[in-house]
């Protein structure tokens, strides 16, 4: 997770087998990080894989040529 993104504090009740499990594994600063891994990838399988959905939206979006590609990153760099 990175952790310069914007971020929301939550509170959220387990089950006390689950948090033992947990904190056995899970150094205690580390509880968060661990928590919010599994929630993103729990969503991920949700949503499928990031692959096929840019694959998805590529096949929606115009095509630019290469040429335009390379233009726009040489104006970016001046």
């Amino acid at each position: 997770m990175n952790m310069s993104m914007n971020t929301q504090r939550i509170t959220v009740s387990v089950a006390e087998d689950i948090y033992l499990r947990m904190i056995s594994r899970v150094p205690i600063r580390g509880v968060s990080k661990f928590v919010a891994d599994a929630v993103a990838e729990k969503l991920m399988e949700e949503t499928g894989d990031p692959f096929d959905a840019f694959l998805a939206l590529r096949k929606r979006t115009h095509k630019i040529n290469q040429r335009k590609i390379f233009d726009a990153i040489k104006k970016g760099r001046m």
